[in-house]
């Protein structure tokens, strides 16, 4: 069974969105998150997307991550983000997420 505990990457890029998305979003209140592939990122075939409803982009799983889930995805397994906690810097004004990725126990049936 897959289960990581991670920092999001990628969580600065984009302008003012994905650090207004996660000081809104990334919270207790929140608990779970979306994990959305996204094949045809120039950067990397693998990326995987960390979302709110599929809609709001926190960040991304980090390339290592990525790399090793991706695959699993392909192959139908299903996987969810949970919050862990939201990582204020003292003397920065950005912040960023720490999620744990859990597989879902339920797959869908054939």
């Amino acid at each position: 069974m897959f289960e990581r505990t991670i920092r999001l990457a990628g969580v600065t890029r984009g302008g003012e969105d994905r650090q207004m998305n996660i000081k809104t979003f990334g919270c207790a209140d929140i608990r779970s998150y979306l994990l959305v592939k996204e094949p045809n990122n120039p950067s990397d075939s693998n990326a995987i997307k960390v979302t709110v409803a599929g809609v709001v982009l926190l960040g991304y799983v980090p390339r290592e991550v990525a790399k090793e889930l991706a695959p699993l995805m392909d192959e139908g397994r299903r996987f969810m983000a949970f919050f862990v906690s939201q990582n204020v810097h003292p003397f920065h004004k950005t912040v960023g997420l720490t999620v744990r990725i859990e597989e879902c126990p339920c797959q869908e049936a054939a």
